[in-house]
């Protein structure tokens, strides 16, 4: 008798049993190059009741963006909503039809941590996973314009770069120079959510070679983004 009671608990036990097999979020995105992207989590509901089946989909941990109840058209919140095509299935299954977000012509305003929870009145289950979406640059411009510090001939040279997101950063290397201490550059955010950048150097022509390269390199770290401008400055 207590066998077959161990064996009837064990049983219960393995029936409920809701698992996701996996979160598929794209980890980085570029603006206006794609129509669109999918961010699914495709679950299993095995033996599993479906009453009180629920998909909720989180922006950065506590800000609902997506919600579908079993048997009711899914909704949208901001910032996905504007983005977001309701009609979208990721299948066929009727208890798994609208896991999934589909994102038209996504924004840098989606960048952020997304997690989904997938519930029923038995089990609960959650994954996560970070998606950015990134600017590359309007505008990127290495100039220099030639002056005259203490009554000596000098040269500021100026690096300009707008409308990229995340955060930037600049550097300027000139040939021959070794690498000294550059002040930070000068960063503006948009109201559009873009980010402008400048950052300038002055030199002495005496402490420069007839001739030189200047370079100037642009990084969207979190993006693995990188671009470069060059020019040659002759002194004197």
């Amino acid at each position: 008798m207590v066998l077959s009671t161990a064996k009837y608990i064990f049983m219960f036990a393995e029936s409920w049993q809701l698992i996701i097999k996996r979160i598929n979020i794209p980890a980085i995105v570029k603006v206006h190059d794609t129509d669109y992207i999918i961010l699914d989590c495709d679950y299993d509901l095995e033996n599993t009741s479906s009453k009180g089946l629920v998909v909720k989909w989180f922006f950065n941990t506590n800000q609902v963006i997506y919600q579908w109840i079993y048997g009711r058209s899914p909704l949208a919140d901001e910032p996905a909503a504007k983005y977001v095509d309701l009609t979208y299935k990721a299948s066929n299954d009727p208890h798994t039809e609208y896991r999934a977000i589909k994102l038209n012509r996504p924004g840098v305003d989606l960048t952020g941590e997304y997690t989904c929870v997938i519930s029923t009145f038995a089990d609960e289950r959650m994954a996560n996973a970070s998606m950015i979406v990134y600017s590359t640059e309007e505008k990127f411009e290495l100039v220099y314009r030639k002056m005259i510090i203490d009554d000596k001939n000098g040269v500021e040279i100026i690096c300009i770069a707008e409308g990229l997101y995340p955060q930037p950063t600049l550097n300027i290397s000139v040939e021959s120079i070794p690498k000294r201490q550059i002040e930070n550059p000068t960063i503006k955010l948009r109201d559009d959510g873009l980010y402008n950048i400048l950052l300038s150097i002055i030199l002495l022509d005496e402490g420069l070679p007839e001739t030189t390269i200047v370079k100037c390199l642009l990084s969207i770290s979190k993006a693995l983004y990188n671009v470069s401008r060059k020019t040659v400055y002759y002194t004197g």
